[in-house]
Formats: structure tokens, C-alpha cells, sequence
């Protein structure tokens, strides 16, 4: 199944912090399957979601490395996205973020509050590359690997 297909019968998508990077960076192997999804959510065929974990999680290599040009690119897309809704970290995130780690013990913290933002939002499915993340009941889970 391509990615495309996969989209298909979604009306929204919550996009996790490796997808965004992978699109942003344009990376060789992730970046064209993320493009598609970018194109979907873009052009109006579906909503898309991330939280500001997101924006936590991009920033510093970039800012590490100097690059203020990158760090500016991951923030404009982010705070600016066109059908891209950034979520703040509600109390009830955060409360469904911990029923989630304790019902799921192998997930980080920061995993259960990206996935608990998708949840609250509604979103359709969950965009990772992390596989281990599909182990989680409450959302599908859709991983880029397995698209390529």
C-alpha cells in the first residue's frame, strides 16, 4: 500500500516530530513519502495536527549546529503550516498523556504526549517512524517505513 492510499480514508492526521523533520531536511529516503503527505494536508484533502513538543523537538540540532536558517524553516512550517494546526499541552494532554504510559509502560514521555495531543484532537491517524508506536490501541498508527 502506498502512502497515498493510506491517506485516502483519513480527513485528518496528526504528524509526529520525525516526519516534520524529514520533510523539512528533504531527507533521501523519508522525504518524498512526507511530501505526500504534506501535499495532502496543504492542499485542503486533509486537516493536519502536531503540539508544540514538535517544535521542542526540532530546534535544537539546528540551533546546535548554527544553522538559524534551518531552525527558521522548522518554525515557519510549524507556527505558519498551511492546514496545520500546532497544539498547545493542555491539562487534559497531559492527564491522558500519563493513562497512556501507564497502560503502555514502554512509552516515553514524550511519545504519550504527542500521541494524547492526536487523541484529544481527534485526529484520524498518528504519522511516526517509530514502530514500536503502533502497539497503541487508542489512535492507528501509521509508520513511514512502511510506505517506502
Amino acid at each position: 500500500m502506498t502512502i497515498s492510499a493510506a491517506l485516502s480514508d483519513l480527513t485528518s492526521i496528526f504528524i509526529d516530530t520525525a516526519p516534520v523533520i524529514y520533510y523539512i531536511e528533504a531527507h533521501p529516503e523519508f522525504g518524498p513519502v512526507t511530501k505526500e503527505v504534506v501535499t495532502a494536508f496543504q492542499s485542503g484533502r486533509l486537516t493536519a495536527f502536531s503540539s508544540v513538543i514538535t517544535l521542542t523537538e526540532v530546534l535544537p540540532k539546528p540551533i546546535e549546529n548554527g544553522d538559524e536558517k534551518l531552525a527558521k524553516k522548522f518554525s515557519e512550517f510549524l507556527k505558519h503550516g498551511k492546514n496545520l494546526v500546532v497544539l498547545e499541552i493542555s491539562e487534559k494532554i497531559a492527564e491522558k498523556a500519563g493513562k497512556l504510559r501507564g497502560h503502555y509502560t514502554y512509552l516515553r514521555t514524550i511519545d504519550a504526549i504527542q500521541i494524547a495531543s492526536a487523541i484529544e484532537a481527534g485526529a484520524d491517524a498518528f504519522l511516526t517512524n517509530d514502530k514500536k508506536l503502533k502497539q497503541v490501541k487508542e489512535i492507528k498508527t501509521l509508520v513511514l517505513a512502511d510506505y517506502l
